[in-house]
Order: C-alpha cells, then structure tokens, then sequence
C-alpha cells in the first residue's frame, strides 16, 4: 500500500482513530412492554411481601409451640411434688 498523496483527501481526521459507527436509532417503547414491566415490578413486590408473611407467620408458629412446651415444663416442675404425693396418698386410704 502507498502513501496517499499530498493534498488527497483520505476521509480521515490526521491523528485521530476510526469514529465509532453511529448508533442504531431504538424501537419505540410498546405501552404494552411498559405495562408488563409495571405489572412485573408490582408482582415481584407482591410476591416478596407475601413471602415475608409467610416467614413471619412460621417463626411465630414455632416461637409459639416452643413457649408453649416451656410453659407445660414449667408448669411440671411446680406442680408435679403436689400431684405424686396426692395420688400416693389417695391410694393409702
């Protein structure tokens, strides 16, 4: 290849490297994409907000069995003395 000659017209800028080619104009939005990306979002967070729920309500499930078993526990350790010693000696009788 040669070098062009002087005063030739390249079609380049001296020093400066290829342009980037121009960007490819975009598609208009359909109201109809727009609105299943608003009904996406709404649903995501609907969903989101109803599995939270559902978490909450479980640990307060579990938290509520726990508490209720301690309650028996505790409710033995006070009263089971009172209530052996009772049917011993209803059964001395």
């Amino acid at each position: 290849m040669t070098a062009p000659a002087e005063g030739q017209n390249t079609g380049e800028a001296p020093g400066v490297a290829n342009p980037p080619p121009p960007a490819a104009p975009r598609e208009p939005i359909d109201d109809g994409d727009e609105e299943r990306g608003i009904v996406g979002w709404a649903r995501a967070i609907a969903f989101g907000i109803r599995d939270t729920a559902h978490d909450m309500l479980d640990e307060g499930r579990r938290g509520a069995a726990v508490a209720y078993d301690e309650g028996w526990q505790r409710f033995d350790k006070k009263t089971r003395g009172r209530r052996t010693q009772g049917a011993v000696k209803r059964r001395k009788r």
